[in-house]
């Protein structure tokens, strides 16, 4: 698998202790307790594997994590900020349900009758109802199970059914 392919998941956000450990922010902490694959951090823009001695979820947004490297506060300092980039093979066990919608940034919306949409170009969140906005146009299709049928990680697609009309709403 090449890192360029990894999915952003979450955020570096803080250090914790003097031991080198993080908490990072995403939206699933506990896909990184089991995993043995390298997570990527993105430092100055370039992507940098990493792989987690030990991980513990501590909230439902919060995992604190150490890496084999960072065994110094000094040294984990220097990643808060980064941003957190996992492999597709570790989301695609999951459903579609827990996907992020910050994770699909930039993944090809395809509706079931119109075909394809466009990038997904960001995602509004508002409170408990993200909305993708999608293509050149902005076209806001709600992030809900209702309407996003699957999610490829390997072809950063997501799949969609819309009712009728919702694609033009804001024509």
């Amino acid at each position: 698998m090449n890192i360029t392919d990894f999915v952003e998941v979450g955020k570096v956000v803080k250090t914790h202790g003097v031991s080198g450990e993080l908490i990072v922010e995403l939206d699933n902490p506990e896909i990184l307790e089991e995993t043995t694959e390298p997570v990527v951090l993105e430092i100055e823009g370039l992507r940098v594997p990493f792989f987690i001695s030990h991980a513990q979820a501590i909230s439902t947004q919060r995992a604190r994590i150490q890496f084999d490297c960072t065994k110094t506060e000094q040294r984990a300092k220097s990643l808060v900020g980064c941003r957190l980039l996992i492999s597709p093979n570790l989301l695609e066990d999951l459903d579609n349900g827990y996907a992020s919608p910050n994770a699909l940034i930039g993944f090809k919306v395809i509706d079931k009758t119109k075909g394809e949409i466009g990038n997904i170009l960001r995602i509004d969140n508002l409170n408990i109802n993200p909305l993708m906005v999608v293509g050149d146009a902005e076209i806001l299709i709600p992030f809900h199970p209702d309407f996003v049928t699957k999610i490829d990680f390997r072809k950063r697609q997501v799949s969609i059914n819309v009712p009728e009309g919702l694609l033009h709403i804001n024509n």
